[in-house]
């Protein structure tokens, strides 16, 4: 029998956040990002963008704008004491923008506080949909920022690295996520050791490590497994070239099925498309080159596929 309390539950919150995100850099992330925001903010929805690529930010360029004057990293580091002083225009209407251009030393790199306080204010944030364009890594503060999201995109290209790193990514968010649901500590130190590969625990798969918790706490396992099966985790393959390319997002929907015990809903593939590339090397904005391309019509239709999910979903508690 379960005890209450082994397993803490989430919050139940209104807004839709869809965290974007992925294992490596290059894969168009943040051009997605922008992409999805817009037709989301042409169908009549509030929709706030978030660059929450610390760092090395740069959402703002698709949009065609200048690094604004207010970001993120000024109500990290209370010069602006209320996240909504450091929302700005983003130049399309409904849509609103958080930058995270502005420079701040420190700033990839969260404290536990700073990022509970830019985590738990994002999710008071009144628009109908919050886009967090997260950067490359497997870092706790990237799957933090992954984990409060009702609705979580995967963003791959064909290449085995990306595909590689794409599972690399899904593996550490799980573990993850299984380290925030779960207060029993003698489980908690089995996944943290198992994250670490260290004292002999080394995990193939996700069954191998609920297998183990089985042994432990018997019903453990398959009340995680339960609460597994709600994560509403979507994946895109961008900058597709061919029909054997166009065939990657199914199997690896499948193969995550198989080593993680978790449902990935394929939203679809993005062709490689050469007004893509022109439009961001010239620096334009996106408008100006979006509509015009191959890729605009397979971004339409992927965001028709995006749909609120209030249910349990990730937007787990930052603590």
């Amino acid at each position: 029998m379960i005890e209450q309390g082994q397993i803490n539950k989430p919050r139940v919150v209104n807004n839709h956040i869809i965290a974007i995100g992925g294992g490596k850099g290059g894969t168009g992330k943040s051009l997605i990002t922008a992409s999805i925001g817009i037709c989301l903010a042409d169908r009549g929805n509030s929709v706030l963008l978030i660059d929450a690529d610390l760092g090395t930010a740069n959402l703002h360029t698709f949009l065609g704008l200048e690094p604004p004057k207010l970001g993120l990293s000024d109500f990290v580091s209370n010069k602006e004491s209320a996240i909504s002083g450091v929302i700005t225009k983003a130049g399309i209407n409904n849509l609103k923008l958080i930058s995270g251009a502005k420079d701040m030393i420190g700033i990839a790199n969260l404290s536990y506080g700073q990022k509970a306080k830019v985590l738990n204010n994002i999710k008071k944030l009144n628009y109908r949909y919050i886009l967090l364009d997260l950067g490359p890594g497997t870092s706790f503060n990237i799957l933090d920022f992954f984990l409060i999201s009702h609705c979580g995109i995967l963003i791959t290209s064909p290449e085995p690295t990306s595909i590689e790193n794409t599972y690399r990514f899904t593996k550490g968010l799980l573990f993850r996520y299984l380290r925030k649901i779960i207060s029993k500590k003698v489980v908690r130190s089995l996944i943290d050791n198992g994250i670490r590969q260290r004292n002999g625990h080394k995990f193939e798969s996700l069954f191998d490590l609920l297998e183990t918790i089985e042994t432990i706490e018997p019903g453990l396992g398959d009340n995680i497994s339960s609460y597994l099966s709600t994560l509403d985790i979507k994946l895109i393959v961008n900058q597709v070239r061919t029909r054997k390319d166009r065939a990657i997002g199914q199997k690896m929907a499948i193969a995550a099925k198989k080593y993680f015990g978790i449902p990935i809903d394929f939203l679809g593939n993005i062709s490689h498309d050469n007004t893509l590339r022109k439009g961001l090397l010239q620096q334009k904005p996106l408008m100006a080159y979006l509509p015009h391309s191959k890729a605009f019509k397979e971004l339409t239709e992927i965001t028709q596929k995006i749909s609120p999910r209030y249910q349990l979903g990730l937007g787990f508690p930052t603590d």
